[in-house]
């Protein structure tokens, strides 16, 4: 990424994203040139939300369980969907 984009913004908004690989890379790039206390709390946050991440990582059955619910659940919301617009299309 070129330097010029390296921004406190985008680091915000990739943290707010949950990019926080890339917002820790860019609060980093602007800690070495100015270390204010804006950027060394993103830093400390960051740093928290990636061991948090890497925690949850540590168990993938879980991950995989959890995920495969949320893709059934997604499923059928999709099968209900389709079903009533097919109704609407019917009574149109």
């Amino acid at each position: 990424m070129n330097d010029e984009l390296k921004t406190l913004e985008l680091a915000k908004i990739y943290e707010n994203q949950g990019y926080y690989e890339d917002a820790f890379e860019i609060y980093s790039f602007l800690d070495e040139k100015d270390s204010s206390n804006e950027i060394k709390e993103g830093l400390v946050r960051m740093e928290k939300k990636i061991k948090d991440e890497e925690k949850h990582e540590s168990h993938p059955k879980e991950n995989i369980s959890r995920l495969f619910e949320k893709w059934l659940k997604l499923m059928v919301l999709k099968q209900r969907l389709d079903h009533f617009t097919r109704i609407k299309s019917r009574l149109s």
